[in-house]
């Protein structure tokens, strides 16, 4: 595992040997959400055509729940590139959790990468 990037709202990693984009969300207040968005178009603007894009998201939160504000701004990358295939895993604490990211998840149109919510890591890893 590597740490490349650690800012107050969130830290960025890579796992499973460099083939996992993960960041892990201690907030999502809109300055949070605005530099992980920033930061994450950048990686998937420059993501290379040939490597399945792999990301995970951990926003566990310790009981706080994902802003519209942060849905909005996820729903606008994952319109992005179309012709890269990959996966998406969602970590998050709770049962309640997993099925508001779900229906957010179900109510953007993307058949091209395949998206999951997990409440265990090791399964979203996976």
């Amino acid at each position: 595992m590597i740490v490349s990037q650690t800012l107050p709202g969130y830290a960025k990693e890579w796992l499973a040997d460099n083939q996992v984009l993960c960041y892990r969300f201690h907030n999502l207040t809109i300055g949070t959400v605005d530099a992980w968005a920033t930061d994450l178009i950048g990686e998937f603007n420059g993501w290379p055509p040939d490597k399945p894009w792999r990301l995970l998201l951990d926003i566990r939160l310790r009981g706080s729940i994902v802003s519209t504000y942060a849905l909005r701004r996820a729903r606008e990358i994952a319109r992005m590139r179309p012709e890269l295939p990959g996966r998406l895993s969602v970590l998050v604490a709770s049962r309640l959790a997993a099925d508001i990211i779900t229906i957010a998840i179900r109510a953007t149109t993307n058949t091209y990468r395949r998206r999951a919510v997990f409440v265990n890591e090791a399964l979203a890893l996976h």
